[in-house]
């Protein structure tokens, strides 16, 4: 599998806080916000990948929190529930900022905010069964 994020403590944590570390191919830091992280995962779907996660869990609503990060892997053509999941995932954050951009938060939030995504994919990916 391959993590998609744009939080950098993932990047710099997750491998040796999850249970399964070698099931992880490689993590991706993207320098973009919430709804880049969304778009660059849809067009890995548009070239045959397949989402692990649900492009929108947590409780943190999209236009609260700057960071997420979503799981996928390469399957073989294009995933249509894949495809709608992620899709779906882009208008529902999209409304969001439409009603409510996210705000400029200060680096003590932000940092919370990191902990908090890194901490859902840990719990995440020590769920998933191999």
């Amino acid at each position: 599998m391959e993590i998609i994020t744009n939080n950098p403590l993932v990047k710099e944590k997750l491998l040796q806080k999850t249970e399964r570390p070698d099931k992880v191919k490689s993590v991706t830091l993207l320098d973009c916000d919430y709804m880049g992280v969304l778009q660059n995962v849809r067009n890995l779907v548009h070239v045959g990948y397949k989402i692990l996660t649900h492009p929108l869990y947590g409780s943190v609503k999209p236009n609260e929190t700057p960071y997420r990060t979503i799981c996928v892997e390469k399957g073989e053509g294009l995933d249509i529930d894949s495809l709608k999941l992620i899709e779906s995932a882009i208008q529902t954050v999209d409304t969001f900022q439409k009603n409510y951009k996210t705000p400029v938060w200060d680096e003590r939030v932000t940092n919370d905010f990191q902990v908090v995504d890194l901490d859902l994919m840990v719990h995440t990916l020590n769920g998933i069964k191999f």
